[in-house]
């Protein structure tokens, strides 16, 4: 058994903070995801400043060394959802929830996001400016 630190058999971490905008402002309640070639990805949520900090399993923070693709998603209530009278007295009296739409364009999700970052040993501050893409050319 090792001393402090990462458990045996975990590979090489480095801690990995930034912040998020979109349109240049502070992108809070989004997830942010670095998922490596192979190997368990890494995850963290931004704070109402856009301020992320990745954690490799719940106790170690930061990601693996080397390459990653990176992932973004902010959902929100679907604002164009027609409740029907019967889920309006369910949200009322807190048994609905709104349908969740995405927020973010897709070309930053899932597997098909046009973002990466390289994790190296030491801290790593990885910021994200993120535009949103004009309602026309949304799908």
């Amino acid at each position: 058994a090792g001393c402090g630190g990462r458990p045996a058999g975990y590979p090489e971490t480095a801690p990995v903070r930034g912040v998020v905008t979109l349109d240049g402002k502070p992108l809070a309640g989004a997830s942010v995801s670095f998922v490596p070639a192979a190997g368990r990805s890494s995850a963290g949520m931004t704070d109402d400043d856009g301020r992320y900090e990745l954690f490799y399993t719940g106790r170690i923070k930061g990601a693996m060394l080397g390459s990653h693709r990176v992932m973004l998603s902010k959902r929100v209530p679907d604002a164009a959802y027609q409740m029907t009278a019967q889920e309006k007295e369910m949200l009322a009296s807190g048994d609905y929830i709104l349908p969740l739409a995405e927020l973010l364009p897709k070309r930053y999700r899932g597997i098909d996001s046009e973002l990466s970052a390289e994790v190296e040993a030491g801290r790593n501050v990885i910021d994200f400016e993120l535009t949103s893409e004009p309602l026309s050319r949304q799908r």
